[in-house]
């Protein structure tokens, strides 16, 4: 689906919803390994590691996800 401006629309979201959040990630769902690797630099940019005490797992940095407001 190249080119129907699957991008823009996303950055215009991100751009006019951003007041109601505070947090927005990229997560690249081109196949499993990037979506792994997004959440990998998610939980290295947040220092979860730190925070958390835990090695990297997607599921420990979905959850972390799932408990942001």
């Amino acid at each position: 689906m190249g080119g129907i401006g699957k991008t823009q629309i996303c950055l215009k979201f991100k751009d006019e919803a951003s007041e109601y959040y505070s947090y927005v990630f990229w997560i690249d769902a081109t196949s499993e390994e990037t979506i792994d690797q997004s959440l990998k630099d998610i939980y290295k940019i947040n220092n979860m590691s730190m925070l958390s005490g835990v090695s990297y797992s997607p599921d420990m940095t979905l959850l972390w996800i799932s408990n942001l407001e």
